[in-house]
């Protein structure tokens, strides 16, 4: 009954919401009073101060950089002055101080680590390694290198050099020159290499084709003490890396291609070789017919010294004396030198590569007399100029007297150099009185010889060669040349 109860009271309850449900009448909403939205009351906008907005800070002016000098620039030296004495100071530069040697750092003790006893440890057995390797006749030939790499047709026949490419001028961005001399057919009997900045000067040993070990000295190979490995490009070598004790970096020298020609020219007795160096490029050079007198000397030095030359944009003319045709030879008299100078001078000057009015003679040492010669009885074309450089292999006694010195109308440059340059103090006097008194046109520069040891200890006639084949003498000559256009 109990059941029954609780089912009919529900039953009764669920009937009475149904039917309240039914009576109530819900009244429609009206859409657009719905959507309409009362606008009437609006806020007052907010006022927003906005600060003046600074002015921009005036630029910076553009400052002026100067443009990098290429690598292939020559500087030009200031010029000369003409009517004072001036003596230069060519002491080297002192030796860097050695640096202390670093400490060795403590070995590192791994942790948890337990040495073993050597007598634990089993050595392994070496196996045996041959002594040599045999090569049969019917074998294939045998290369190693970049021959190996890259096969022996493309780089051992199709770029090989000779060796006299190796020898020239070199610069590098600083202005800084290496000079490699062709010194084998001398008494040195090898390339040597002059570094303008340490100036020193010492000797290559070839180890392999394009590869050169430097010496302490002129005349040793060991201690070694630098490297110099040419680069070629094409069918020329372009370059050099250059390593040295002396440099904490390695330098990458650029060579100057300067352009040379054998002339022949006439003479009264017969035509005559010479050889004729021009700068890199370009006409209208300014040049001088360099004589070193009545001495046989090697080619390779004197092709050294023009190459300095036409390093600072000066042509030159060079030749042998007479009877110098062999490395046995023996020179002539020198008047037979005097004549074929005047006849090298006339040519010379009248070459297209040539400025008018500007082809000069330049004696070196022994060649300074017939230069003073032929500038005193010249032929067709006058010398615009000389220069007279004066060293130890040339003694006083072998220059002009006074009055012939008097009879030049042509400036002369003095450049008095040598390791003995008091013993030139008298002539120095007589210049100096014909300069101030005379109104002769001569500029004279002092420039005593305080190279490094390396140059000091060379000995021998043939020193002075090799002292001179710097481009400090072209460099004075090229501003005392620019000084009288």
């Amino acid at each position: 009954m109990r059941y029954i109860s609780w089912l009919l009271s529900f039953l009764l309850h669920a009937t009475i919401i149904v039917v309240l449900l039914q009576t109530i009448h819900l009244e429609p909403f009206d859409l657009r009073e719905i959507m309409e939205v009362e606008l009437t009351d609006v806020e007052p906008p907010e006022e927003i101060i906005q600060p003046m907005p600074l002015l921009p800070p005036p630029a910076p002016e553009p400052q002026q950089v100067a443009e990098p000098i290429p690598a292939d620039a020559v500087v030009a030296p200031a010029p000369l002055e003409m009517d004072k004495t001036i003596v230069l100071d060519d002491s080297p530069p002192p030796p860097p101080e050695p640096a202390a040697p670093e400490p060795e750092p403590a070995p590192e003790i791994e942790p948890d680590v337990v040495e073993i006893s050597p007598v634990k440890v089993e050595k392994a057995e070496e196996e045996p390694k041959p002594n040599r390797i045999i090569v049969r006749k019917d074998d294939t030939i045998v290369h190693r290198g970049h021959e190996a790499r890259f096969g022996r047709s493309m780089m051992a026949d199709y770029y090989s050099y000779e060796a006299t490419e190796f020898s020239g001028q070199f610069t590098t961005r600083d202005d800084r020159t290496i000079s490699i001399i062709d010194a084998r057919n001398t008494k040195y009997g090898r390339f040597l290499i002059y570094d303008s900045k340490n100036k020193t000067l010492r000797r290559l040993k070839q180890v392999f084709k394009y590869v050169f070990t430097i010496g302490p000295s002129l005349y040793e190979d060991e201690p070694v003490t630098g490297s110099v490995t040419f680069l070629a490009k094409n069918d020329r070598i372009e370059r050099f890396i250059l390593q040295t004790d002396d440099d904490r970096l390695a330098h990458y020298p650029r060579k100057v291609h300067v352009r040379e020609e054998e002339k022949t020219f006439p003479t009264p007795n017969g035509e005559r070789v010479a050889y004729l160096s021009l700068p890199p490029f370009g006409e209208d050079h300014a040049g001088v017919v360099f004589i070193h007198g009545n001495r046989c000397v090697d080619p390779g030095l004197i092709q050294g010294f023009t190459r300095a030359l036409s390093g600072r944009k000066l042509a030159s003319l060079a030749f042998a004396a007479r009877g110098c045709e062999d490395e046995s030879g023996e020179p002539e008299a020198e008047s037979l030198l005097v004549q074929d100078t005047v006849s090298a001078m006339d040519y010379f000057a009248s070459l297209s590569q040539l400025r008018s009015g500007k082809a000069g003679l330049w004696g070196n040492g022994p060649g300074v007399p017939v230069v003073l010669e032929a500038a005193a009885h010249p032929g067709k074309r006058h010398p615009a100029f000389a220069v007279c450089l004066l060293d130890d292999a040339l003694s006083p006694d072998a220059v002009p007297d006074k009055k012939t010195l008097a009879a030049l109308d042509v400036p002369v440059l003095w450049l008095i150099t040598g390791h003995e340059p008091a013993k030139w103090k008298p002539l120095i006097a007589q210049l100096e009185d014909l300069r101030d008194n005379g109104k002769r046109p001569f500029s004279i520069v002092v420039a005593p010889l305080k190279a490094s040891k390396d140059v000091l200890q060379a000995a021998g006639a043939q020193v002075g060669w090799v002292e001179n084949v710097t481009e400090d003498h072209a460099r004075l000559a090229v501003s005392w040349i620019r000084a009288l256009e």
